[in-house]
């Protein structure tokens, strides 16, 4: 087989070699960026849940409001209502009290003429005593006097007996006349102030019946305002959330694309090695198949040159021995006495040639690798004491279940990111107080670590960081008694239950 041809077969196998190599990282970086691809497609769903839950809530925030609209009109209208009775009420109670007064007066009047009437009854009666001492004929007083229904009575006896004068009887009838129409007049408004009173305890009925339809409606008015405010909490909280999602999405497809570009660049690398390998390769297997044909070729030419060295001998030989028969006839005596010359000896085979030394192989181009990484998938993120485990727990900011492990420590204690990822949220966060969050991509999952209660914070939102570099400082900010690294890891997305473990796993786990 023709070197050329060898030389060319083995340049193809080098290089088919490669792009087979080549092949296989595109196809493993295909397959992780799908898998990766599919947790975004996760965190997605996870948004539009939340976006319906919003969508939902602000549903019942406006139904509430429509209600409470409703309702305030109906308050509305009970309270002018119930303005107008109390403004009745009022003027009852001004009539009553008028009346009342009248009342007051057509007493007071008729206490003074009933005195009169007493006074002149006792006139009357002390005439009567006089006529007795007197001598009062046939009239039996006594009879007169106790046989009288009343005083009114006791004087028309005594007119018709004529006892007394015509002007004592006109006084008498003007003091009755009097004092009946003020006892008329006095219980035409004692009617009129019961009437009134009946009137104004209806209203204050009625009054107290808006009252607590207004009180009702009022409860209602808070009731549904307070469930608004927990929806507006709730929206809020939603909001959030889909923040974190938004947030963590892009973080999910920042580190994706990271990824994607170190196996494209580790694709790269090994491509151009394996290209490296193959010329080299091709190279030594060139020079070899240059080192063969040049032997070969020196080994023809030595053995052409022997050949033509042997062809001249023998002709010179031949030419010798022509020579020597020529002379045999002329002289035979010659041929007895001197010695016949010898033929001459082949000449003895040239040295072979020491074989060229073998090509050295020509030096592999250097190849740039990454740091190996650690050993562990998360690493420890602070020196410190184990406070609180993950699991079941009864906390004093009201959780029944903690999703995280507690690192206590001094203020100032430098945290470490636990794997290399990119930053979904840093900073202020309620009961978090400062925090970080990472999305780690890690064999195509999704994973996300949480950082709570720190003092300060040196990273930002849609930073990458890698495992172990600093991203901020131990404290106690947010709802914390003390000190310390809240740390927790979700498999998947953020998903936050304080009733339950939710997305996270033990982290203790993984130290």
């Amino acid at each position: 087989m023709s070197p050329l041809i060898n030389w060319k077969r083995t340049v193809s196998t080098l290089t088919l070699s490669a792009l087979l190599l080549g092949t296989h990282s595109v196809a493993d970086a295909s397959t992780s960026i799908k898998e990766k691809q599919e947790q975004q497609k996760k965190v997605q769903e996870q948004r539009n849940n939340v976006k319906q839950n919003q969508s939902n809530t602000s549903s019942k925030i406006k139904q509430n409001k429509n209600e409470i609209s409703k309702v305030q009109a109906e308050v509305n209208k009970m309270d002018a209502q119930l303005q107008d009775i109390i403004n009745d009420v009022a003027a009852k109670r001004q009539e009553i009290k008028r009346t009342e007064l009248k009342i007051e007066d057509l007493e007071a009047d008729i206490k003074g003429y009933e005195k009169k009437m007493k006074a002149q009854e006792a006139m009357m009666k002390e005439r009567m005593a006089t006529m007795q001492t007197n001598g009062g004929g046939s009239i039996n007083w006594a009879e007169f006097i106790f046989g009288s229904k009343n005083f009114s009575d006791l004087i028309t006896r005594m007119i018709t007996a004529g006892t007394i004068q015509r002007s004592d009887q006109e006084l008498f009838e003007d003091y009755e006349a009097t004092r009946q129409s003020l006892q008329e007049a006095q219980a035409s408004l004692k009617e009129e102030r019961t009437s009134l009173l009946k009137q104004q305890k209806a209203l204050e009925v009625r009054q107290a019946q808006l009252e607590k339809k207004m009180k009702q409606r009022e409860a209602r008015i808070k009731e549904l305002e307070d469930k608004n405010i927990k929806f507006e909490s709730q929206i809020f909280d939603l909001q959030e959330i889909e923040a974190t999602l938004i947030a963590q999405e892009e973080a999910i497809a920042a580190e994706i694309e990271a990824q994607r570009r170190e196996e494209e660049e580790a694709r790269r690398r090994a491509e151009e090695a394996a290209r490296q390998e193959a010329a080299r390769k091709a190279e030594e297997a060139r020079q070899a198949e240059a080192a063969q044909a040049a032997a070969a070729a020196r080994q023809a030419e030595e053995a052409r040159a022997a050949a033509a060295k042997a062809e001249a001998e023998r002709a010179a030989a031949q030419k010798q021995q022509n020579n020597n028969n020529n002379t045999q006839s002329s002289s035979s005596s010659n041929q007895t006495t001197q010695n016949s010359t010898p033929a001459p000896k082949p000449a003895a085979p040239a040295p072979k040639p020491a074989p060229a030394p073998a090509p050295k192989p020509a030096p592999m181009a250097p190849t740039t690798s990454a740091p190996a990484p650690s050993g562990a998938m998360f690493i420890q993120p602070t020196t410190g004491r184990f406070s609180q485990g993950w699991g079941p727990a009864s906390g004093q900011f009201g959780y029944s279940f903690h999703n995280g492990v507690d690192i206590a420590g001094p203020v100032g204690t430098p945290i470490r990111a636990s794997a290399t990822g990119t930053v979904i949220r840093a900073g202020w966060g309620g009961a978090y107080g400062n925090h970080v969050m990472i999305a780690h991509v890690i064999n195509g999952q999704v994973w996300t670590t949480v950082y709570a209660h720190m003092n300060s914070v040196s990273v930002s939102a849609g930073q990458r960081v890698t495992q172990g570099s600093n991203i901020g400082t131990l404290g106690n900010t947010g709802n914390s008694s003390g000190p310390h690294l809240h740390f927790e890891v979700h498999q998947g997305s953020y998903s936050y239950s304080g009733t339950s473990a939710g997305s996270t796993v033990n982290p203790r786990q993984f130290f």
